[in-house]
């Protein structure tokens, strides 16, 4: 070796051994407790912070390290910061190799305050006096640019052990009154190296003022990265959170999650695998990946809930089961479903949804900028009643109260809601019963758009019959506009009454034709706006109640100049058919052609029906055509045959003793008299024309007499 290089090389390592015995020195001979007055004064001449060095300060050469006890800090002449222990030791070898290794990271006892004043100015934002403020922004992108010139090259660290323990952040609002907690705070890792798995560990406690609520977590996991900082993955994923507070009616909930994530920031990925979720009774797996969050993001895995019981899961949550008149339901539920769809769009297909004995299949798709909703759904049988509350004697009272004083009205509809919809629904049933009520093969097809919603169709089977209906509704303006068409086929009348309106009047085959119109958001100004028209004919029926064949032979024998008793009459009057026209407007319907066909009789009617005050005002006509009761009294002969019995129909039209009508003593006197006049007209032309045939006779007689 020549001897310039190796005096060269003695010099040098002289120079790194004087360095050394230079640093030493300085650690081992200088008391940084000696410069605790210097670096408070520092502190407090760039910052607005009043620092409080109270514990010991100690530093160290191998491994190269930094401890910090008993620090505080107030701001504004109120608590801001403290902090019970710091440590920091980084082996000095490896920072002359440009691999930083972290021998221990340890904080104890850390304690923020937080709190946003009634100006909205938050204390951090004035821990800088204002020209380093303004300066920040500056200094922010530098050291952003800085940062992002170092991230190309590739950072090799390892940390030995991390702990942070009883940590505390508090945070309040003085403008809302909002306060949050997180305290308890403690964080394990170790043996932390990139591209590598290392255990890490979180525990927590979350307190919120407003709900009151408490959550405190622990979470078990396996964290790893890689060199570039752009994929993680966490394995072994073990958490726990117990939930109290106000929410749950002041009970405790056990939440779990276990499972698999990832995330590839750099190709936009997140995947959470083999996720098992638990909350109470309630047990939910899945596999979700989502791609491109960032822009538009799309969604694939599956879903399923395991069967449990509503009912249980509310009582462990401390909400309130709601009563049912069935208090068998809410006991089973569950779900299944395949996460999939479009970009921008969330779809559940092969939806599966089991509620008690009730089965509902299908599609469900969420687009995420508009808010659009798509669904396909199939149902097999639900009876709805069963989830109601049971009726009670109270309810009914409470009816009656409301009807005697009724509560103000309120909107029906939401308009501003309806205009941002867009939705599209079809669903169709098997069966469905509601309000006791069964209908079957039930298909509906529901649209809503730019404030405009349309159900077309709605169809079904009814009491043996069929029904349809198209509706619409315009929200576009204050007061919406509304349009319903429908069409009821061979429907058994008396059960859907009876249900409807308590109606037990008519019975027989509806068949119906309806069209009609109204505006307004309030019930009361579609009754006022309703315009409308229906025709209406009902087959093999019975009028429950009243009996037209009595009133009738009540007429019949006072033309006799006989009476009838027709008080144990059969109360019922069966027709083969009975049709009519109505025209709407407003609570007003009016009947103008209402023909009927009862035994020996033609029922020819109009007049009106006030469809708020359920009454009834009508003019009806029974035609003598045949003989109607085998009563002597009631014989009809042909002088009686096209004669019209007047009945009067007045009052409530859902009676339980019946329709309002009886015979109409009143107009029967005009008809008694129109068919005197009858009579005594056809006597007169009886005469003149027997007189006309005696004429004719002699006139004959002396004709024939000239001749012999």
């Amino acid at each position: 070796m020549p001897a310039a290089l190796r005096y060269g090389l003695y010099s040098l390592i002289g120079l790194v051994a004087l360095i050394g015995s230079l640093a030493a020195a300085v650690v081992f001979l200088l008391n940084p407790n000696d410069y605790k007055p210097q670096i408070e004064a520092l502190a407090k001449e760039h910052t607005r912070l009043e620092l409080n060095l109270e514990g010991d300060l100690g530093w160290s050469l191998i491994p190269l390290g930094l401890e910090l006890n008993a620090v505080n800090a107030r701001l504004d002449n109120a608590p801001f910061l403290e902090l019970e222990r710091l440590v920091a030791r980084v082996g000095l070898m490896s920072l002359l190799k440009m691999e930083p290794s972290v021998h221990t990271f340890e904080l104890q006892g850390l304690s923020v305050d937080l709190v946003r004043d009634k100006t909205g100015s938050g204390n951090w934002e004035r821990v800088l006096p204002e020209s380093e403020d303004k300066a920040a922004p500056d200094e922010k992108k530098a050291a952003q640019k800085a940062a992002q010139t170092e991230g190309t090259k590739t950072l090799d660290f390892k940390v030995s052990q991390v702990n942070i323990g009883d940590a505390r952040i508090a945070y309040r609002d003085e403008t809302t009154g909002q306060a949050v907690t997180l305290d308890a705070f403690s964080l394990q890792a170790s043996d932390i190296e990139l591209g590598q798995a290392f255990p890490l560990a979180l525990q927590f406690h979350v307190a919120n003022a407003e709900p009151q609520m408490d959550i405190r977590a622990d979470i078990q996991s396996v964290l790893k990265t890689n060199e570039a900082l752009d994929i993680f993955q966490i394995d072994k994923l073990d958490s726990r959170f117990e939930l109290a507070g106000a929410p749950f009616g002041g009970k405790q909930v056990t939440a779990t999650l276990k499972g698999v994530a990832k995330a590839d920031l750099k190709k936009e990925i997140v995947s959470l695998d083999q996720a098992v979720m638990t909350l109470a009774n309630l047990t939910m797996e899945s596999g979700l990946t989502i791609s491109q969050y960032s822009s538009t993001p799309t969604f694939s895995g599956k879903l399923a809930i395991a069967e449990f019981s509503p009912r249980d899961f509310l009582k462990a949550l401390g909400q309130t089961v709601p009563v049912t008149s069935d208090p068998g339901v809410l006991k089973k539920l569950a779900l299944s479903a395949d996460i999939g769809g479009e970009p921008g769009q969330i779809d559940l297909g092969a939806l599966n949804i089991r509620l008690d004995e009730t089965t509902i299949n299908g599609k469900l798709t969420y687009t995420l900028d508009s808010g659009a909703v798509f669904a396909r759904l199939n149902l097999d049988k639900l009876n709805s009643d069963r989830y109601l509350p049971p009726a009670t004697p109270e309810d009914e009272s409470q009816n009656q109260q409301a009807e005697a004083a009724p509560e103000p009205e309120t909107d029906l509809l939401p308009l501003d809601t309806i205009r941002s919809l867009q939705m599209d629904i079809g669903l169709t049933a098997g069966q469905l019963i509601a309000s006791e009520i069964p209908v079957t093969q039930l298909k509906l097809q529901a649209t809503t758009a730019d404030g405009i919603v349309q159900i077309k169709p709605l169809s079904g089977q009814l009491y043996e019959g069929t029904f349809q209906a198209n509706a619409t509704v315009n929200a576009q303006n204050a007061a919406p506009r509304w349009q319903l068409q429908a069409t009821v086929s061979d429907v058994r009348t008396l059960p859907l009454l009876t249900q409807l309106a308590d109606m037990q009047q008519f019975s027989g085959l509806a068949n119906i034709n309806l069209a009609i119109n109204s505006t307004g958001n309030r019930v009361s100004l579609l009754r006022k706006n309703a315009k409308g028209q229906a025709d209406f004919s009902i087959k093999q029926g019975k009028l429950e109640g009243t009996s037209l064949a009595a009133m009738a032979c009540e007429g019949i024998a006072l033309t006799h100049k006989e009476s009838i008793d027709t008080s144990t009459w059969p109360k019922v009057t069966p027709f083969e058919d009975l049709s009519g026209a109505l025209t709407i407007n407003g609570d007003n319907l009016n009947n103008t052609a209402l023909t009927a066909q009862v035994k020996g009789l033609a029922v020819q009617g109009q007049g009106l029906i006030d469809a708020q005050q359920l009454t009834l005002d009508y003019k009806a006509g029974l035609k003598i055509l045949g003989a109607i009761d085998e009563n002597p009294s009631c014989r009809v002969n042909e002088r009686l045959k096209g004669v019209v019995i007047p009945v009067k129909c007045k009052g409530e039209l859902a009676s339980e003793k019946g329709l309002p009508c009886k015979f109409d003593t009143a107009r029967f006197r005009d008809t008694l008299a129109e068919m005197a006049k009858g009579e005594i007209k056809a006597k007169a032309n009886e005469e003149i024309d027997r007189g006309r045939e005696k004429l004719k006779d002699k006139a004959r007689e002396k004709f024939n007499s000239f001749f012999k």
